[in-house]
C-alpha cells in the first residue's frame, strides 16, 4: 500500500533524524519504497510503499514514538496514495 505521512510538531530535522535512525531497520523491512523530505523544522513528508502494514503502524505505536510525540508535540497523518497511470 503507498502512503504519505504527513508529520507536524516542534521537532527540528535532527530530532526527526534521531527518531528515524531508531526506526530505519523497521522501516526498511516493513516497506520497499521510502522517501522522506523536510520542508521545514516541525514538518515531515514521508512516501513509502508499505509491504507489512500491521508491523509499520505497529512502529506509531512504539514507546519511542509516543515519547517523541509527547515531547514534541507531533501528529501524524497518513494518506492512502494510488498511482496514477
Amino acid at each position: 500500500m503507498n502512503l504519505c505521512v504527513v508529520s507536524k510538531g516542534t521537532f527540528t530535522k535532527e530530532d526527526y533524524m534521531e527518531l528515524y535512525n531508531f526506526f530505519k531497520d523497521d522501516i526498511a523491512k516493513y516497506t520497499d519504497a521510502f522517501d522522506m523530505a523536510f520542508v521545514k523544522d516541525g514538518h515531515v513528508m514521508i512516501m513509502c510503499n508499505v509491504t507489512d502494514e500491521e508491523k509499520f503502524y505497529a512502529l506509531f505505536d512504539d514507546p519511542k514514538s509516543k515519547e517523541f510525540d509527547s515531547k514534541f508535540n507531533s501528529t501524524d497523518t497518513v494518506y492512502s496514495l494510488q498511482k496514477v497511470e
